[in-house]
C-alpha cells in the first residue's frame, strides 16, 4: 500500500432545512477528505443539505485549486451527498449537478502552468443550443457507461446514447450505439428499444435484410410482450420490402389472430402494411374493400396515406376515370414533384378514360399549382381532339414568388421545404418566363440543397449547366459570385478564386 496523505475538515455549522443557503452565514458540508494515493486524489464528501459554496471552497483549499464560478452559486439550492474515494470529478459532477450546476475539472495545474481551476456555471446557459444540451447529455451517459460497465445502468446509457443521437440526425451513430448496447447486454430491459430503434433505422436506410433480423429477434425475444406486437408490424413491412408480400399477409393474419387491437396508431400501421401487400400481390379490389372499412378506425397520420392508396388501388383495378380523379386529389395535397407525378397520373388516366375535358381540367389544376409543363403534351392533345385554342403561356408572378418563398425557407435552414419546391421549379424552368438574374437565383438555390444531399460537385454541376444557357452577363456573373462564395464556405478556397472570374 502507498503512503496516504490524509486532509479531513469536520465542520460544526448548525444544518438548516431548506431551500437556498441564506446570505448571512454558510452551511458547510460535515465532512470533505482528500487522499493520495499514487499521485491519484480520492475523495470522500459526506454533507446534509449543505450550500454549494461552502462545498466548494473546501475542495479548493484542499485540492489547491481557484474556483471559477458564476453567479449561479450563490443562488443554488443545499445539496445532499455521501461519496467515498472518488475521483474529485465525479464527486462534484453528482453533488452540483443535483443542485443545476455543470463543473468542469482542471488537473493539478493549467496548461500555462499556474493554479488549476474548478469551473461552474449554471447547467443551462441562457446561449446555449439544442444541440449542446443533446452533446452535453450524452457525454454525461457515456461516462455513466464506462465507470459501471456491467452494472444495469450501463445498458440504459448506451440505449441512451443512441436515443440522443438519433434526436440530433446522426443516424449511424445512433445504430452503433444500439448495436453495443445489444451485443454487451443481450439479456438487459433496454434491448427490446434497442431492437426496435436498430431495425427502424435500417428500414430507413433500404437495408431491409437487417430490418427483418432486428424484427424478428425483437418478435421472439422472451420478455419482450409490451413490444410483440409492433415487432410483428415491422417484421410484415420489411418482408413486403424485400419482395414476400403472401409472407408479410401471413404474419399481419397470424398477428390479428394472437394480438387482437383496438388501438388507432397500431390498427392503423396494421392496415398500411396490409393494404401495401394487397396492392403488391395486384389484389386491387381487396385493398379498396380494406380502405373502404378500415378509414374510420385510421389516426390521422394514417389518413394522410389513403388518398395516394386509393389512387393506386384504382388504378391498378382499371377504373381509369375515377382513379384520375383521385390522383387529382393527392396532386392537390402534396408537395413538389410528388404532387407533379400525381398530376401526371391523374392526365394520363383521364387520357385513358377518352375524356379530353377531364385531361383540360387536370392542365388548368397543374397550371395553377405551377406544374403544367408536366401535362404540357396530353393537355396539347386533348385541345386538338375537342379543337380548341391553347391558353397563354404562364408568366412569371407566380414562379418568382414561389422561387423567393423557397429562398426564405433556406434562410432558415428547412431545407426539405426548400429543395421540394427548388427541384420542381428547377425541372419546369423553362416553362416559366423568368427574368436571367430569377433564373440565376433558382440555379443557385437548388445548388444549395444539392451541395446539403448530393455532394458540392453534382451542385457546381446545376450551375454549370444553366450557365452555358444564361446570356446576360450579369446573370452569369451572379452564378459566378454564388458559386464562389459556396466553395468558399466549404473552404475551397483556390476554387473559389477560380469560380469569381468565370472558371469552375
Amino acid at each position: 500500500m502507498s503512503t496516504a496523505l490524509l486532509l479531513a475538515a469536520r465542520l460544526c455549522w448548525p444544518v438548516v432545512s431548506g431551500q437556498t443557503a441564506p446570505q448571512s452565514f454558510v452551511l458547510e458540508p460535515s465532512v470533505v477528505k482528500l487522499e493520495r494515493e499514487g499521485g491519484v486524489e480520492l475523495w470522500t464528501v459526506r454533507a446534509r443539505e449543505s450550500s454549494v459554496g461552502a462545498l466548494l471552497a473546501r475542495v479548493a483549499t484542499l485540492s489547491g485549486r481557484t474556483i471559477d464560478a458564476s453567479t449561479a452559486v450563490e443562488h443554488a439550492p443545499l445539496v445532499t451527498i455521501a461519496l467515498e474515494r472518488r475521483p474529485l470529478a465525479q464527486v462534484l459532477e453528482f453533488a452540483l449537478g443535483s443542485a443545476g450546476l455543470l463543473v468542469e475539472v482542471d488537473g493539478e495545474r493549467d496548461v500555462s502552468g499556474g493554479r488549476a481551476a474548478i469551473h461552474v456555471r449554471a447547467d443551462q446557459a441562457l446561449d446555449e443550443t439544442a444541440e449542446q444540451r443533446a452533446s452535453l447529455a450524452s457525454a454525461a451517459w457515456a461516462r455513466a457507461a464506462a465507470r459501471h460497465p456491467r452494472h444495469p445502468v450501463a445498458a440504459a446509457a448506451r440505449l441512451a446514447q443512441g436515443e440522443l443521437a438519433e434526436l440530433s440526425g446522426h443516424t449511424e451513430a445512433a445504430r452503433e450505439r444500439y448495436l453495443d448496447c445489444l451485443a454487451r447486454t443481450p439479456a438487459s430491459p433496454s434491448s427490446s428499444e434497442a431492437y426496435l430503434r436498430a431495425g427502424r433505422i435500417a428500414a430507413e436506410r433500404g437495408e431491409w435484410n437487417e430490418a427483418s433480423e432486428h424484427f424478428r429477434a425483437l418478435a421472439n425475444l422472451p420478455g419482450a410482450d409490451e413490444y410483440r406486437a409492433v415487432a410483428r408490424v415491422e417484421l410484415a413491412r420489411a418482408t413486403l420490402a424485400l419482395g414476400d408480400a403472401p409472407s408479410a399477409l401471413h404474419i399481419l393474419d397470424a398477428l390479428d389472430q394472437s394480438h387482437p387491437c383496438r388501438e388507432k396508431t397500431e390498427l392503423t400501421a396494421r392496415a398500411l402494411v396490409r393494404i401495401e401487400a394487397l396492392l403488391s400481390e395486384r389484389r386491387f379490389q381487396d385493398a379498396l374493400l380494406e380502405l373502404e372499412t378500415g378509414v374510420q378506425s385510421f389516426d390521422p397520420l394514417g389518413v394522410r396515406e389513403l388518398p395516394r392508396l386509393r389512387a393506386r388501388a384504382l388504378e391498378g383495378a382499371g377504373l381509369a376515370e375515377e382513379a384520375s380523379r383521385a390522383w387529382l386529389l393527392v396532386a392537390r395535397a402534396e408537395p413538389g414533384p410528388r404532387s407533379a407525378a400525381a398530376f401526371r397520373s391523374a392526365a394520363r388516366l383521364a387520357e385513358e378514360a377518352s375524356d379530353p375535358l377531364a385531361v383540360l381540367f387536370v392542365a388548368r389544376e397543374a397550371q395553377a399549382a405551377g406544374f403544367g409543363a408536366c401535362v404540357a403534351e396530353p393537355a396539347q392533345r386533348a385541345r386538338e381532339a375537342l379543337g380548341v385554342e391553347p391558353p397563354a403561356a404562364e408568366t412569371s408572378p407566380r414562379a418568382e414568388a414561389r422561387l423567393a418563398q423557397a429562398e426564405r425557407w433556406l434562410e432558415k435552414h428547412e431545407l426539405e421545404r426548400a429543395a421540394s419546391e427548388l427541384e420542381a421549379l428547377f425541372e419546369e424552368r423553362e416553362q416559366f418566363e423568368l427574368a436571367p438574374l430569377s433564373r440565376a437565383r433558382l440555379a443557385l438555390a437548388w445548388a444549395r440543397c444539392l451541395a446539403a444531399t448530393r455532394g458540392l460537385d453534382v451542385a457546381a454541376g446545376a450551375v454549370r449547366s444553366e450557365r452555358d444557357r444564361l446570356e446576360p452577363r450579369e446573370a452569369r456573373a451572379l452564378l459566378d459570385r454564388g458559386m464562389a462564395g459556396m466553395l468558399e464556405e466549404h473552404g475551397l478556397f483556390e476554387r473559389a478564386t477560380d469560380a469569381y472570374r468565370g472558371d469552375w
